[in-house]
């Protein structure tokens, strides 16, 4: 049953309408931008397929202008009770620290990503096994920011069955402007960094629109790239609170 945990790993949302909006899950592709430095957020999507439903949130924060802590978890249940009906699996935590920003039409933004998923949880959404994950994202800024492309690269070093194997994390993806705040998405990534068990090719596309630089909604559609493809879809909000200190 797939239910990814949780992305603050899509792809960004800064485009020409609001320069502090930022990529949010449930895209998996991450874009080289931080929280900021004194700002909380909190990200939480669903995520739906034909076996169930599971609710991800994610809470972050910004200690500095260049590091962000993040902290989640994930519950929800399978439509067949058989198969672990209700469950919940976290807390997943994750450092990002920001190389350098994305410059518009100039050098690409650089960040650098790592975290641990512990296999503490029950039921349908628990983990297979420890997950421990890091890798590079590089955000390119086009058209002065109203195309975005980002790239992933990196691996995950993960329990399932008692062993413990190593997987490719890699990303391709894209946010263009189209009008006031609405954004097409699309992406092409290999393995979540969240949920690295039998990886293979995957994509999703849908929509993101940024009401103001606090508040931004997600829609995607996505499916494994294979003969017979798992689909599932996704809707979720980004909410951004103002400085803390």
């Amino acid at each position: 049953m797939r239910f990814p945990i949780a992305n603050l790993i899509p792809l960004l949302a800064m485009s020409g309408v609001v320069d502090t909006a930022h990529a949010i899950r449930p895209f998996v592709t991450d874009d080289a931008r931080v929280v900021g430095g004194g700002l909380a957020q909190v990200e939480s999507w669903l995520d739906g397929n034909v076996e169930g439903i599971s609710h991800n949130v994610l809470t972050a924060i910004g200690p500095t202008d260049w590091l962000e802590l993040t902290a989640g978890f994930v519950h929800g249940g399978s439509f067949d009770r058989a198969a672990g009906g209700y469950g919940i699996s976290g807390p997943l935590f994750q450092f990002k620290a920001l190389a350098s920003e994305p410059e518009p039409s100039g050098l690409p933004g650089l960040a650098l990503a790592a975290g641990v998923v512990p296999a503490f949880g029950s039921g349908a959404v628990k983990t297979e096994g420890t997950n421990i994950f890091g890798y590079l994202a590089l955000t390119e800024s086009l058209l002065n920011d109203s195309l975005l492309l980002h790239v992933n690269l990196g691996a995950s070093h993960y329990q399932q069955d008692a062993l413990w194997n190593w997987t490719m994390l890699g990303g391709f993806g894209f946010q263009q402007h189209l009008f006031q705040g609405l954004h097409a998405v699309a992406e092409v990534y290999h393995g979540d960094p969240y949920l690295p068990f039998n990886s293979t090719w995957e994509t999703q596309a849908g929509f993101r629109y940024i009401l103001n630089e606090s508040v931004q909604f997600d829609g995607t559609l996505g499916k494994t790239l294979k003969d017979e493809p798992d689909r599932w879809w996704t809707l979720g909000i980004r909410l951004v609170s103002p400085p803390i200190w």
